[in-house]
């Protein structure tokens, strides 16, 4: 992918495709990339990476769900502006509940990212960086205004049911404080449907997930020459109802899905000269999750629920300095003070993470050879009963730039995953179902540390300025994986323990290719992933599930010469995945292909775009196992989706 939206023009046909300067294997989103995909949540955004996989709630897998190199919810660390995002008790965290308004970048570091960012990196990071001011509303002489207004209404013939999508971003400033106000609504209203069973009579139910989303985050900047300070506010609110099941005693089964997300801080960057600078924040995150379950089915229907709170408060401190124009030294502290409550919590619960960090990056060779070691010591202390928990993570990544159009990556990292409160404290009393389905769930206060250590690779090449190409492979190795084990299968209900079980690895690669032109810019990647944990009892590796072992995206945008307006289309394919590991079961595969096309007036303050979602109809190559086919299993019914809308930009 391009890391720069600047781009040096070399012809009138061709662009240089410039080498990415990161040490690390990462892969950048842009804020145009994002539009042109038409993705309204990060979910979506990150959809057209071949090397991510993201799911919403869906049949199969009730949360939603992001993976990277085979390791998915917990693994990967989704962070905004660097503050870790709040994720539910189960470690979902809610990414289709993260608009993209506002959004400047999306930054993805592939591979164990322990030392800047600690626990639950084990598999990458996902940094969202947000526009804190716009160019225009800067000014030395007065006050300046600018934003924009997005609305935009989608259609589904098939179930004859209309979305409505609207937000708006403000930027306010004049010479030192400016102001950066971002909101939206996302509203879906769901298409209701009457079917009878034999058993519950007349059912109503949603034929769609009904979704209403609303978000507003405001950022209040100061900016002077010994650098900024800024005060942050964001509230979310999430309310999802959808039908997972339509077959049996589940027939008419409806979850409701209810978050709130509030979140408050402070971040400075405090300049003592041109070779050193701090910068940090301190922020205040709160989150609520309800899940109800109902069934509808005569006298078999059943209703449950659950709900949890986390309250937490994390603080960062970091210092830049180069020591010269070779190297920069990166050292900082970090403590994060977490807290969970609720129905499956006997008393509200805390842990404490506190860590020194520190890395380097060195080049030598007039550059050619750039090397970045780094470590971190982490501490937990005992708290409720909790074992003290002390980690410390190395890391080692190099690049080698033989010439200016060719790259070389190797980077060893060891990661890790400190026990959740959920692991460590929950009481889950599982009673839906008769025989090892009526269960007792117990955390573990004594867990250890999961760990990893994490191997890749990569090469970049610039083909004749062309082309860019990207080839790179991974491996990690986790030791005292956690997991569910039976410790008295005798009793009823069955009672069960989280555990420090065993060991997994995870494997694979990616390509890409991507090209950009006068007129056109494209895109194709496929990503291989192998995923297996070790079974004691039968002494042999078993397959991991929901895990997408082959995945294709290609994106591609073409700039029509006569009416100059862009036409873009974008793909995915995922290979079918396996739903529980030591059986045959799995899911049908995944084929998206969707379009769009704009057009700009007014200088380029008013673009007017039409854009047609799931084109192919749900089409796809195989079913399930069990038969689902693609509309069913990911929940699908909308089809096919035709979306018209407008976005105006303003300033003064």
């Amino acid at each position: 992918m391009l890391e720069d939206d600047a781009v040096i023009e070399v012809s009138a046909q061709k662009l240089e495709q410039e080498i990415s300067e990161s040490v690390e294997k990462k892969s950048i989103v842009s804020e145009e990339e994002i539009q042109k995909s038409g993705a309204k949540t990060v979910g979506d955004a990150l959809k057209n990476l071949p090397e991510i996989t993201v799911s919403n709630a869906s049949a199969g897998n009730a949360n939603e769900s992001v993976t990277m190199q085979g390791l998915g919810n917990g693994y990967v660390k989704i962070m905004i502006d660097g503050v870790t995002v709040s994720s539910d008790f189960q470690g979902s965290t809610p990414i289709f509940q993260i608009p993209v308004e506002n959004i400047e970048k999306i930054e993805v570091t592939k591979g164990a990212d322990s030392v800047l960012y600690g626990s639950e990196s084990m598999g990458g990071s996902i940094n969202i960086i947000t526009k804190k001011t716009s160019e225009n509303a800067e000014s030395d002489d007065g006050l300046k205004i600018s934003g924009s207004l997005t609305e935009e209404l989608g259609y589904s013939p098939a179930i004859s049911n209309w979305k409505n999508y609207l937000a708006g971003t403000l930027f306010t400033g004049g010479k030192n404080l400016s102001n950066s106000l971002a909101a939206c609504l996302n509203y879906i209203p769901g298409k209701e449907k009457t079917t009878f069973d034999a058993l519950a009579g007349k059912i109503t139910y949603f034929e769609n997930t009904q979704k209403i989303l609303g978000f507003a985050r405001d950022t209040l900047t100061w900016k002077d020459d010994w650098g900024n300070i800024a005060i942050y506010g964001l509230y979310a609110d999430s309310d999802q109802k959808s039908n997972f099941t339509k077959t049996g005693y589940d027939k008419g089964a409806q979850m409701d899905y209810r978050s709130l997300r509030g979140e408050g801080g402070l971040n400075a960057k405090y300049i003592f000269g041109d070779n050193f600078y701090l910068d940090g924040f301190s922020a205040g995150k709160f989150y609520y999750m309800k899940t109800s379950y109902d069934v509808k089915a005569g006298v078999y229907s059943s209703s449950s629920s659950t709900d949890s709170n986390s309250c937490d408060w994390e603080s960062d401190i970091r210092a830049h300095w180069n020591l010269n124009e070779s190297n920069e030294l990166i050292f900082g502290l970090n403590a994060d003070l977490e807290s969970i409550d609720g129905s499956s919590f006997d008393e509200r619960k805390y842990a404490l993470e506190t860590a020194f960090f520190a890395q380097d990056t060195i080049s030598f060779f007039d550059e050619k050879i750039s090397l970045v070691p780094g470590f971190r010591v982490d501490h937990s202390p005992e708290i409720q009963g909790s074992s003290v928990s002390f980690m410390a993570t190395p890391k080692l990544a190099l690049k080698y730039t033989p010439d200016e159009y060719t790259a070389l990556r190797l980077c060893y990292g060891m990661g890790y995953k400190m026990p959740s409160l959920k692991e460590k404290h929950w009481i889950f009393r599982h009673s839906y179902a008769p025989g090892a389905g009526n269960f007792i769930l117990y955390g573990n206060p004594d867990l250890k540390s999961e760990k990893s250590h994490s191997f890749n690779a990569e090469i970049e090449k610039n083909v004749a300025n062309y082309f860019k190409i990207n080839l790179g492979g991974y491996f990690n190795y986790i030791i005292d994986l956690i997991d569910s084990v039976v410790i008295d299968a005798t009793s009823s209900p069955q009672i069960r323990e989280y555990q420090n079980v065993d060991k997994a690895i995870t494997y694979g690669g990616e390509f890409s290719v991507c090209t950009e032109l006068d007129r056109f810019k494209g895109k194709a990647g496929y990503a291989l992933t192998q995923a297996k944990s070790f079974d004691k009892n039968d002494e042999e590796w078993q397959d991991l599930a929901l895990r997408v072992r082959h995945r294709i995206t290609v994106s591609a945008e073409y700039l029509i010469p006569a009416i100059e307006s862009s036409f873009s289309v974008n793909a995915q394919w995922n290979s079918r995945q396996l739903l529980s590991s030591g059986t045959n079961y799995y899911t049908p595969d995944y084929l998206m292909l969707n379009a769009s096309l704009s057009k700009k007036f007014w200088d380029e303050k008013l673009e007017v775009y039409f854009g047609a979602d799931n084109i192919l109809n749900n089409m796809h190559f195989k079913k399930g196992t069990n038969g689902e086919n693609q509309e069913k299993y990911y929940g699908l019914e909308e089809s096919v989706t035709l979306r018209l809308g407008v976005k105006l930009r303003i300033e003064n």
